[in-house]
């Protein structure tokens, strides 16, 4: 079982406070079984859009979307990552999957 992203990192550069702004993670179920999504989370400072317990057949693609909030956040570097969910067990340890996502900015 796996989820493949096209990018597990993105960088908005320089990002003036006070500004919104967005990404979109792509995935790929690159596994043999089905993968359901049970939560994504991150910080205050982000708006995450995804579906929440969608399953996802082998070979289908998805997304998550990330607002970031940039008033929330001091001037200077910025480093957050997205904690995924699944609903899954893996067999190896009996835990169910966890994936990260992380993006940057330096705020302005």
């Amino acid at each position: 079982m796996a989820l493949t992203f096209d990018n597990e990192t993105h960088d908005f550069g320089r990002v003036k406070k006070g500004e919104n702004v967005e990404h979109t993670f792509k995935f790929t179920n690159t596994g043999d079984v089905d993968i359901i999504m049970e939560l994504v989370s991150g910080c205050e400072c982000s708006e995450i859009i995804y579906k929440e317990g969608a399953k996802f057949k082998p070979g289908e693609t998805g997304e998550i979307k990330v607002i970031f909030h940039s008033d929330e956040e001091e001037k200077g570097k910025v480093n957050k990552t997205l904690d995924i969910l699944l609903e899954n067990i893996n067999p190896k340890n009996g835990y169910q999957f966890i994936y990260e996502l992380k993006y940057n900015a330096i705020l302005f």
